[in-house]
């Protein structure tokens, strides 16, 4: 995580040599992580007692073990890029070091939350400098014309676009539910929610077409992290489009009525319950009257 720091510093930084540093830190960064999910995987990392494994030692391994990574063959770019940078002059350009740091945040996102049980924006307040995580979050989608911006890098980084725009998703819908002060169950980002389409415990309808964008939007993004797909310009401008819809119909309800439809949904959901285990008692009764009665006819 500090080289997660270090890198974050380099990002906002406008030398060359920044955004070459981000892509060296960002790939040290990946190799150290998955050199512990090899010692969990309770394998060696040596290869002789002076030696560690390669990064592929490291993959090959996980693999073995049967440990899920996401992004595995972005991930493996960064690391081909970070080779290349190691054996060349010259640095890479702006928008190649906006991929590779969206491809190692979303790695590191799903890493920590699933391997570690760690989250991975706390995780990172405390190896990066605050004034260098204010610069970056500012960076990060926040507006329309973030979003406009993202149009203009799906014509060159497809991937990278997608996932700012999935950041900028995540971000506006818990933004949205803490200010109706909603709370979610499990703890679980909204977006998980509203992509399965469970929302009305939250007082919220979403119109069907708008529903199958989002799904479809949801696909897309999966497909694009497991690296099965590539995403396309117009994949992507389409998942920007169905964000601002979505915006657009969200910041339409009224807080008041979607917090008053929210707490009678919870009360009906906790009605339900109560008489699925007022029945489930009844019949557990019953089980018990028939198998005395039974014992009873035997004996």
């Amino acid at each position: 995580m500090e080289l997660l720091g270090h890198s974050i510093s380099h990002y906002n930084g406008n030398k060359e040599l920044d955004r070459k540093l981000v892509i060296l830190h960002l790939a040290n960064a990946v190799e150290l992580i998955l050199k512990d999910l090899v010692l969990d995987a309770g394998k060696s990392i040596y290869k002789n007692p002076k030696e560690t494994i390669t990064i592929q030692g490291c993959l090959s391994a996980l693999e073995d073990a049967k440990v899920d990574l996401p992004y595995l063959n972005k991930i493996e770019l960064l690391i081909d890029e970070r080779n290349a940078l190691q054996h060349r002059f010259g640095s890479p350009n702006e928008l190649t070091a906006i991929f590779y740091m969206n491809i190692a945040k979303e790695f590191f996102k799903s890493v920590l939350r699933k391997h570690y049980g760690q989250d991975y924006d706390e995780l990172l307040s405390q190896f990066a400098d605050e004034t260098d995580l204010v610069a970056f979050r500012l960076g990060e989608p926040g507006n329309d014309k973030e979003l406009e911006k993202l149009q203009e890098l799906a014509k060159l980084h497809p991937l990278g676009a997608l996932l700012s725009a999935w950041t900028y998703f995540e971000k506006y819908l818990d933004e949205f539910i803490n200010g109706l002060d909603l709370k979610v169950r499990n703890h679980r980002p909204f977006a998980m929610v509203l992509a399965s389409g469970n929302t009305r415990h939250y007082g919220i309808d979403i119109p069907k077409e708008l529903s199958n964008k989002i799904n479809e939007m949801r696909k897309i993004r999966n497909m694009s992290a497991h690296g099965k797909a590539e995403p396309t310009f117009g994949q992507v401008k389409e998942t920007i489009d169905t964000i601002e819809s979505l915006e657009k119909y969200l910041n339409s309800l009224d807080p008041a009525e979607v917090k008053a439809r929210s707490e009678k949904e919870q009360m009906l959901q906790w009605e339900r319950m109560r008489d699925a285990d007022e029945m489930g008692e009844l019949l557990r009764m019953k089980a018990i009257a028939e198998a005395e009665a039974e014992e009873m006819k035997n004996d």
